[in-house]
């Protein structure tokens, strides 16, 4: 029988061959994904969320398909992308299962996630470019580093320097503090945390079966601080880590328009 955790995994290893699809101009849909990736990798089939937000705010226009692509995908699961696809997120998992121990979780600040998206579009407006892509960590690891592999003829450049030091920065923050990128800097997680009360597909809480026991909240790797939360609050990526750990069978994942 396959656990909640294994087909978590098939679920984002299946995401990444998605996503990297792209090895001839034909498949490179363009299409925004919800899902953190960078479309300057040489073999993406998608478009960057975070990145065509910022050439639409850089050209004075409203992002009606991209924000109406987001939509649709927060309605469906809310952050259910960051837990269960999110090629990034399976990095920081990654990192976890390297560290083999709980990191420290310092407690959930849903407001710097927003900080963060509002900050990397004013920068877009105001420089008229797409400024955060020069640093990103996510640039770094799927567009940067690949790119040194697909055109070796091409000079290491300034940027690419400074995204090996964004992206060692940010695996270092990950490797203290759990899912830190998550739960702190990711724009695209503001935006979908946002749909998690709406999400049709989500986990849900009985709450005459729950005993208070907190296995939930101990092994809840985004830090979140009370059992209301799961599911519904902006932290959540919907990973159903607590689903397992619940002795009780009070947590479980469900389609429904309830809360």
């Amino acid at each position: 029988m396959i656990t909640i955790g294994r087909a978590r995994l098939l679920t984002q290893f299946l995401t990444l061959i998605i996503v990297n699809l792209g090895f001839t101009q034909v498949l490179k849909s363009g299409i925004v994904c919800p899902v953190f990736f960078c479309y300057g990798c040489p073999w993406a089939s998608v478009a960057c969320p975070i990145g065509v937000l910022q050439n639409y705010t850089a050209l004075g226009a409203f992002p009606f398909y991209a924000l109406g692509t987001l939509g649709l995908a927060g309605l469906a699961v809310g952050r259910g992308w960051c837990g269960w696809a999110c090629p990034f997120g399976a990095i920081q998992d990654l990192v976890a299962r390297i560290r083999r121990n709980d990191a420290a979780k310092l407690p959930p600040v849903p407001l710097t996630k927003y900080l963060s998206l509002g900050g990397i579009l004013i920068a877009a407006w105001l420089l008229t470019d797409s400024a955060f892509c020069k640093v990103c960590p996510g640039g770094s690891i799927f567009a940067s580093i690949p790119h040194r592999f697909a055109s070796p003829e091409f000079p290491f450049g300034t940027f690419f320097y400074v995204h090996i030091a964004t992206l060692a920065v940010t695996l270092i923050l990950v490797f203290l503090f759990a899912r830190f990128w998550c739960r702190y800097l990711c724009p695209l997680g503001a935006i979908l945390g946002a749909f998690n009360r709406t999400g049709l597909v989500k986990i849900r809480l009985d709450r005459s079966r729950c005993t208070e026991c907190q296995n939930c909240l101990k092994s809840c790797p985004g830090g979140i601080g009370k059992v209301e939360d799961i599911g519904n609050g902006t932290d959540c990526t919907q990973c159903a880590r607590c689903v397992e750990k619940c002795p009780v069978g009070a947590l479980k994942i469900s389609a429904g328009l309830r809360n």
